[in-house]
This record gives structure tokens, C-alpha cells and sequence, in this order.
């Protein structure tokens, strides 16, 4: 990636920071599971375990805001990204104005011991995305719309608990993969036939739904708990096996978190999260992408990195016929972010999700 050295340590020494800080507190007694802040804020995946023979199901709502174009860190005009290189220009034909992503996530987890956790994740994308076609001759640049969606790759994981049962630390293991259950053929209409007229062509990377690729997920997780206080940081990385069938790979992902939480009341709790993501360039392209048709289109213009700031609320409701219901929201806003590009920069993200334990 084409990132200041200097710059990306700043960002992966903030992330750190918030993850050695809560390794501090003082912890005491057992692990509190009927608790609000006993799960992550909700944008957390795979941050704890089930006693023997529990199940729980859950559902993510995921909406995500994209808008103005960054190289670096610089803001970059659509002029200047399909302006000629002999002008100062990138050179596409296209450039991006933003894109709205919601993903819809399905989870199952199921205990089959009390050290082991089973979990799947299933996910439907709806993605838009608007974008302008520089128009030679004088005339005005057309805007347009591009839309796909449908389901997502499937990931599938193990979650092992290493620190001892009563422990108000707990350490996890989490061994994942992803299946690539996402198409990677998704088309649209575009105005790129003769006057503008529209023509079905391969969409750009961005608005893909999947992989194409097998891919591994292995991370750490750490959680701790006080009487009002708990805490907790994440690695997971993302690795890609293989080239997919379009005759490329997407590249890597790093994720990075540390959060801390505040329990109001068993109820109620409140928390604070840094959330540091990296990932990669494609390896190869695929035939039916024609990397200058549009910086989302070229391989060498997918990866970036973003450090975002994030607070949430959970809720475990404890009574009544809704016991062992919980709810959780976070909003996350970037507050560094770095991209090959001209990219699309997020402007912001959130989570929404329900999960109920039996």
C-alpha cells in the first residue's frame, strides 16, 4: 500500500494503546454472563463462548455511508480522476461519488463443550453505488447508478476458550474460515454504449459480493470484567487462499480492536472502541473489469487503511418473557483513514443487532 510509514505506525500505536490500557484493570471474582456488557459492543464478532449444550441466534443490520474520493489522505476531485495524466490527471473514465452498503447478518453458535463454541455466519449485501462518465467534446459528465446485492460468503469458525472456566479473563482462540458463497459475476447497466446509451457490463470490485476464494480467519480474543467496568481487544486477519475463478485474489485484511465498557446497571452498559482495519491490492484482475474504466475498477486502487472510534450501548434484558434477549447498537466514525487511490472514503458505519441465548 502507498502509506507514509511513519503515518500507518501513528495509527496501529492508537489502536494498541486502547488494547494494553484495560489489561491493567483489576479484575476479581467470576465471569458475570447475565450482564449487559458480557457480550462486545455489537460491531464485535466472535468475543465469547456458551456453556455446554447452549444455542444462540442472532441478526446484524450493517449500513455504511461512502462518499468523496482520497488519495493517501488527500481529497481528490472527480475532475482530476478522469482528467488525462498529461494534465495532472489519473486518466479513468469514470469516477465514483458514493455508495450505500447494508448487510443483513444471520448467526448460529452452539456449545458442543464448555471450552468449544461452534459459530456460522451467514450475510445478504445490498449495495448502490452512483459514479459520472467523463463525456468528451464539451459536453456534461453523465451520472449514473450502479446496483447489486444478493448473499455474501459464509463463514464458519471455532471459538476456543484457553483461560480457565471461572475466570474473570478469558482468552479465545478463533479459528475461522470463509466460504465463497458471494458471486463475483455481478453486471449492470451502464452508459458506455454508443451516445451513452446503456450496456450490461461486469461491475467494479467494490460492488462484488464475494470473494471468490477460500478463506482463512485466524484471531486472538481477550475479555475481562470488573464490578462496573469490563474490557476487551481483538486480532482477526483475513487470508486468501488460492486465485478465484475471474483470475484474481483480493487482498489480505488486518482488524484490530480494543473497547471498554461501563455496566450502568445489569441492564444497561455504555462502551467506547477503537477499530483499526487494514487490507490489501487485488493480485491479478479480472478479463471483464478494464482497470482504467474507473479507479474501482483497478486493481492497484482497492487498499487502504482506517483507524474509526466507535460507541455503543448493550442491552441484556433479564425478566419477563424476553429474558436472555439482548440488543446492541454502535456508530463508528473514521477519524484517520488512508487509501490507494483515488478510493471512495467512509464516512461513516454502524451496527444494529439482536442475539437471544437458550
Amino acid at each position: 500500500m502507498h502509506v507514509e510509514a511513519s503515518k500507518f505506525t501513528r495509527s496501529r500505536i492508537c489502536a494498541m494503546a486502547l488494547l494494553a490500557g484495560p489489561l491493567l484493570a483489576h479484575a476479581h471474582g467470576d465471569w458475570e454472563s447475565a450482564r449487559a456488557d458480557a457480550h462486545a459492543p455489537i460491531g464485535v464478532m466472535g468475543d465469547h463462548v456458551h456453556d455446554a449444550g447452549e444455542w444462540m441466534l442472532g441478526y446484524r443490520y450493517m449500513p455504511m455511508q461512502q462518499e468523496g474520493l482520497l488519495n493517501g489522505s488527500d481529497r481528490v476531485s472527480r475532475e482530476a480522476t478522469y482528467s488525462s495524466v498529461a494534465d495532472g490527471g489519473f486518466g479513468y473514465h469514470n469516477a465514483p461519488i458514493d455508495m450505500d452498503m447494508a448487510m443483513h447478518m444471520f448467526e448460529v453458535m452452539y456449545a458442543p463443550t464448555d471450552r468449544v463454541t461452534l459459530m456460522a455466519m451467514f450475510n445478504y449485501i445490498d449495495m448502490d453505488m452512483t459514479a459520472e462518465l467523463h463525456s468528451h467534446g464539451g459536453h456534461p459528465p453523465i451520472r449514473y447508478d450502479m446496483e447489486s446485492d444478493g448473499l455474501g460468503d459464509t463463514a464458519l469458525s471455532a471459538l476456543v476458550r484457553l483461560t480457565p472456566l471461572d475466570s474473570p479473563h478469558q482468552v479465545i482462540a478463533n479459528l475461522g474460515l470463509t466460504l465463497p458463497t458471494g458471486s463475483i459475476t455481478e453486471d449492470d447497466d451502464m452508459p458506455h454504449g454508443p451516445g451513452g446509451a446503456p450496456m450490461e457490463m461486469r461491475l467494479e470490485y467494490p460492488m462484488q459480493l464475494g470473494s471468490g476464494t477460500v478463506d482463512l480467519q485466524p484471531g486472538l480474543t481477550y475479555v475481562g470484567q470488573a464490578a462496573r467496568w469490563s474490557w476487551g481487544g481483538q486480532g482477526i486477519a483475513t487470508l486468501r487462499t488460492g486465485t478465484n475463478d475471474e483470475g484474481y485474489t483480493l487482498g489480505n485484511r488486518a482488524n484490530l480492536t480494543g473497547w471498554l465498557a461501563y455496566l450502568w446497571r445489569q441492564e444497561l452498559s455504555t462502551s467506547l472502541r477503537l477499530a483499526y482495519l487494514t487490507w490489501g491490492n487485488l493480485d491479478g484482475q479480472d478479463d471483464e473489469i478494464p482497470p482504467m474504466m474507473s479507479p474501482a475498477a483497478d486493481p492497484r486502487a482497492q487498499g487502504g487503511e482506517r483507524l474509526d472510534v466507535g460507541v455503543g450501548t448493550n442491552w441484556y434484558l433479564s425478566g419477563g418473557v424476553l429474558r436472555g434477549h439482548r440488543l446492541g447498537l454502535e456508530f463508528l466514525v473514521p477519524i484517520d483513514q488512508r487509501l490507494d487511490g483515488p478510493q471512495l472514503e467512509t464516512d461513516w458505519s454502524a451496527v444494529l443487532g439482536w442475539q437471544y441465548a437458550f
